[in-house]
């Protein structure tokens, strides 16, 4: 692996970080009795896009209002960009933009005159701010509507606008929460074309909380994987489905000729390391641990068989995501 990790998910390297959390931690309830984020540790590097996923109730909310400054943590640690989460909120709010989900704007303004307003509040100077307005409204694809009001909009445009807004400061990390919850295929395809484009060529880090594990595959170098509060696994796709086939094994898919493929079923079922076989549409399929395939190989030529197919039943980011809030 390029970048060894401990347990915790922490870079070992000396790669510069955006994002350092240490056993970050946030309670609810009087006696603190509901643990929403428990003693999460997280390292996200300059100019990755960094998934965050997690069923609901895992936590991934709460986390990133922490991480803006939107909720204090019980104890715990976090920096963003070198500011502290608690005590320099403020520059933090300088250096991040957020689109959370969902989004609230002001419906009876035009796209412009809502950015304008959150460009005031960033005292960006007049002309900067009218030429920014104009770029980021074209770069989402709304420079024809940049007079309409955003109570017209439909979901996909104000996903869109959204981003824009969280741009407007030209920040060097960006929060998303859901980008493309509610849009058509086209739209969500648009803004995964567009968060990557902001990280390959504006060096922008992107920290992204997705239901969608086809996005997040598509489009993350890394992924964080929470559950309950707390991280179970962090890395990239192929670093997660190795965890995963470490610990569950994986599934070969075999087709066979020349003898009867329950023979074959019964035989490789005899072999240490081989947890279950099953026929299925005349292809065999085989459970077993991870680095069987030359035995089970050895095993098929062995019994004169002819093997036209063997491979190994990938798994997206998907079925590993279940695998590992499953285990």
């Amino acid at each position: 692996m390029e970048n060894s990790q401990d347990i915790s998910g922490v870079s070992k390297t000396g790669n510069e970080n955006i994002l350092e959390i240490r056993n970050l931690t946030k309670q609810f309830g009087k006696q603190g009795e509901i643990v929403a984020v428990d003693s999460l540790s997280l390292d996200v590097k300059k100019g990755e896009v960094f998934g965050f996923v997690g069923p609901n109730g895992a936590g991934k909310t709460t986390t990133m209002k922490m991480l803006i400054g939107l909720l204090e943590p019980t104890s715990g640690t976090g920096k963003v960009a070198g500011f502290d989460i608690v005590r320099e909120i403020i520059n933090i709010r300088e250096v991040t933009g957020v689109l959370p989900e969902p989004a609230g704007f002001y419906d009876n303004l035009t796209a412009r005159q809502n950015l304008r307003f959150y460009a005031k509040l960033y005292n960006i100077e007049t002309g900067t701010r009218e030429k920014r307005i104009v770029e980021l409204l074209e770069m989402v694809g709304l420079n024809g509507a940049i007079d309409q009001k955003i109570g017209g909009f439909s979901t996909g445009m104000l996903k869109r606008f959204g981003l824009a807004q969280a741009l407007i400061n030209e920040p060097g990390i960006l929060f998303l929460d859901e980008p493309t919850s509610g849009i058509d295929p086209k739209g969500a395809q648009m803004m995964r074309d567009l968060i990557k484009k902001l990280s390959r060529e504006n060096d922008v880090t992107i920290f992204l909380s997705s239901h969608s594990m086809s996005e997040v595959e598509e489009i993350c170098n890394r992924i964080a994987v929470i559950e309950k509060g707390k991280l179970l696994a962090v890395g990239t796709v192929e670093e997660l489905q190795d965890m995963v086939r470490e610990k569950e094994g994986v599934q070969y898919i075999l087709e066979i000729s020349d003898f009867p493929l329950q023979y074959a079923a019964d035989k490789l079922n005899e072999i240490d390391g081989v947890f279950e076989t099953r026929i299925r549409d005349g292809v065999l399929h085989v459970h077993a641990d991870a680095g069987m395939r030359a035995e089970i190989a050895k095993s098929i030529k062995l019994m004169d068989g002819t093997v036209s197919r063997f491979e190994e039943d990938r798994m997206d980011l998907q079925k590993v995501f279940l695998k590992l809030i499953g285990s």
